[in-house]
């Protein structure tokens, strides 16, 4: 994919952490969306979850109990 799809030098794909090669193909995918000469609908944005939501989650998570 690195070196192919995103045209990356096979050096700088190796050298690359996964996660910066996972955020390098979702803005790839999003850039290859909004430049559609076919007009494809944009993806909504997602909400993002409420910090006391999250923090009860993982409260819940490392204590194994439910508020």
């Amino acid at each position: 994919m690195a070196t192919g799809w995103l045209g990356w030098s096979p050096d700088t794909a190796w050298r690359t952490p996964l996660p910066e090669l996972f955020l390098a193909m979702d803005a790839r995918i999003e850039w290859a969306q909004m430049t559609n000469p076919f007009g494809g609908k944009p993806a909504e944005p997602k909400e993002k979850p409420k910090p006391s939501t999250v923090a009860a989650k993982l409260r819940q998570a490392l204590t194994g109990r439910q508020r």
